[in-house]
């Protein structure tokens, strides 16, 4: 069995694979968080008011935001994600571009 080709190939089903062609710089979920002095990169879709879609996704959310909602652990836990070149995860959600709803609708491409 160990010199089996088979098991040296990797299976991936269809719905996987756009989760794994794509970074976190891609998904809506990677938000900047404003501190007090700096800011830094992080993962919203923990939160449940952004991960189950009730509320828009900003492109910045300052972090007291996050301190009111979650609580400090909460706002631990965004930051600990905020890696945008790792690889995205299964709540990936692709970043809607406003240029790219106009060509869908005239029928151009990129």
């Amino acid at each position: 069995m160990e010199g089996s080709k088979f098991w040296n190939r990797r299976l991936m089903l269809p719905e996987m694979r756009e989760k794994a062609v794509h970074t976190c710089n891609d998904c809506r979920f990677l938000v900047r968080i404003q501190g007090r002095e700096e800011v830094r990169w992080g993962c919203v879709a923990g939160l449940p008011e952004y991960g189950m879609l009730e509320r828009r996704v900003p492109l910045q959310v300052h972090a007291l935001d996050i301190l009111k909602m979650a609580g400090r652990e909460g706002l631990q836990a965004v930051l600990a994600c905020g890696e945008p070149d790792s690889p995205a995860c299964g709540l990936f959600r692709p970043r809607s571009l406003p240029g790219r709803a106009g060509a869908r609708q005239t029928g151009k491409q990129d």
